[in-house]
C-alpha cells in the first residue's frame, strides 16, 4: 500500500491534534472536578443586609409574609422567620398583630437571599 504525501500529512495532523487535545481535556476534566466546589464558593446565597422604609401593604401570618411598599412605590415581599424581631417602640409584636397596622410606616432590616428577602427586624414607626 502506497501512502501519498496528503495521507501522511493528514495522519500527522490528526496525531498532533490528539496529543495537544489530551492535556487540554485533562485540564478541563480537572477544572470540571473543581467547578462544583468553586461554584459553591463563588455563588452567593446571601447578600449584605439592607434596610427598607415604607408602608405595610399586606400581612399574611399563615405564609409568614409581610409586604412593604417602598418609598418609590415598589412592593417588597419579606419572609418573616421565627428569629425575626418585631417591635413597636420597646414593645414586642407578633406578625399577626401587624395585620391591624396596614398602611402604617415600618422599617425592615433584611437580608436578600436567593430564596427571597429574609426580615431580621421589623420596626413599626408610629
Amino acid at each position: 500500500m502506497k501512502l501519498s504525501l496528503c495521507n501522511v500529512l493528514g495522519v500527522a495532523a490528526c496525531a498532533l491534534l490528539l496529543v495537544s487535545a489530551a492535556p487540554a481535556s485533562a485540564k478541563s476534566a480537572g477544572n470540571a472536578a473543581k467547578s462544583p466546589a468553586a461554584a459553591a464558593k463563588g455563588a452567593r446565597e446571601a447578600w449584605p443586609a439592607e434596610t427598607l422604609s415604607g408602608k405595610i401593604m399586606a400581612v399574611d401570618p399563615a405564609q409568614d409574609l409581610l409586604i412593604v411598599k417602598g418609598a418609590d412605590g415598589v412592593p417588597f415581599d419579606m419572609d418573616v422567620r421565627a428569629s425575626t424581631r418585631i417591635r413597636s417602640g420597646n414593645q414586642k409584636l407578633t406578625l399577626k398583630a401587624l395585620s391591624s397596622d396596614l398602611k402604617k410606616n415600618v422599617s425592615v432590616h433584611f437580608v436578600p437571599e436567593r430564596s427571597g428577602d429574609i426580615a431580621r427586624t421589623i420596626q413599626l414607626n408610629g
